[in-house]
């Protein structure tokens, strides 16, 4: 009999479920067990088709700052239980998946961490420096999505054996044709949360103002919604912008956003890793990007599908310039863009997360119990 397979999370999501779906497909006996649907800030559930075992435990989410949430459920237990995994992934560090890796040293079952992000990402509160290294002493692998996570989690004291890098795919196949320059009507495209503290929207405004006073025509398109949503629209409308904005968008019908878009700007503080880079490369739509995205120098790399910019506008305005007013350069990066997404990269993601899995079966059952 195949061992059982189960992920705890936060949620699904239709990028995700992708991934689970094909691992499906391929004979992975899988199960994901979730804290919540969906968190409050999002409008995915109910959007896509699970082709696996799925379940979700009664709690609480609780809202941080920054774009976090942290959960705390009860029944964990016995939702294992019922699930009776071989192997286990808990996807984070809340109450919730440290409730769930006890459960699975408890019971002896093989243990791993998969979650996103990297050094300036992870957070650092007392609790996190207190969990982290418990959670990471029971994990026989940690799956990342990103070099950058990898090297993380090695500086941790993780074994290079035990890491493992499984890399985010968009919940869509890249489009067989894409646009020209000329054809994508709109020049810059905001496709986030709006807000200051991690998305740092406000800067995005400054270098749309500045280039609209050198760009004839400049059109903006913004997806998005958040605390900074009617700043951002009376400042680009008060200097004359013409900008599109929808709140929201629903995932099948995005990609129509970056065919229409010539480039996405995206000077995150605080970017994990920066899945509509992936969208946007596939749609050949060029990223300028600052270093604090997890994307940036990995997927992102600097003059050839993209900017990996210092924060200063001077420069991001520099850099958009030089690409909206030299088509024949943007064509150029845009080819690039479309080739540096794999074809294949469904493909290799699952192959990779089997990766992890055949290592956690010969990982040794832990047998002590947790008082």
């Amino acid at each position: 009999m195949a061992p059982r397979v189960v992920v705890f999370n936060n949620m699904i999501t239709p990028y995700t479920n992708r991934l689970y779906n094909e691992l499906a497909s391929r004979g992975l006996d899988l199960a994901v067990l979730s804290c919540t649907p969906q968190e409050v800030d999002r409008a995915w559930a109910g959007s896509f088709t699970p082709r696996y075992v799925t379940r979700t435990v009664p709690g609480v989410s609780i809202p941080l700052s920054r774009s976090r949430h942290t959960h705390v459920n009860i029944g964990i237990g016995r939702a294992l239980n019922a699930l009776a995994p071989d192997l286990l992934f808990v996807n984070g560090l809340s109450p919730s998946m440290l409730a769930g890796a006890a459960w699975a040293r408890a019971n002896g079952k093989a243990l791993a961490l998969t979650i996103d992000g990297w050094r300036e990402t992870m957070p650092n509160t007392a609790y996190h420096r207190l969990a982290r290294p418990w959670l990471l002493r029971q994990c026989d692998a940690v799956v990342c999505c990103s070099d950058k996570g990898r090297a993380y989690f090695r500086g941790e004291g993780v074994c290079a054996d035990d890491l493992f890098v499984v890399p985010l795919v968009p919940a869509w196949d890249p489009p067989a044709i894409v646009p020209a320059f000329h054809d994508r009507p709109f020049h810059l495209l905001w496709c986030a949360r709006l807000n200051d503290d991690a998305k740092n929207a406000i800067f995005f405004e400054n270098v749309a103002i500045a280039l609209g006073r050198i760009v004839p025509g400049l059109k903006v398109r913004v997806v998005g919604s958040g605390a900074a949503e009617q700043r951002m629209l009376a400042r680009l409308g008060g200097a004359g912008i013409d900008v599109r904005h929808d709140r929201y968008l629903p995932w099948q019908a995005i990609s129509d956003v970056f065919l229409q878009s010539r480039l996405l700007l995206l000077p995150s503080l605080l970017e994990p890793w920066g899945l509509v880079c992936n969208e946007a490369l596939q749609c050949g739509v060029p990223c300028l990007v600052s270093p604090h995205v997890g994307a940036g120098g990995e997927l992102v790399r600097d003059q050839d599908n993209g900017y990996v910019c210092a924060l200063d506008e001077q420069v991001w305005v520099d850099a958009a310039r030089g690409l909206l007013e030299h088509p024949a350069r943007w064509e150029a990066m845009s080819r690039h863009a479309r080739q540096s997404v794999r074809r294949d990269a469904l493909a290799d993601a699952a192959a990779r997360f089997t990766a992890a899995v055949d290592h956690l079966l010969r990982a040794p059952a832990r047998q002590e119990a947790v008082q």
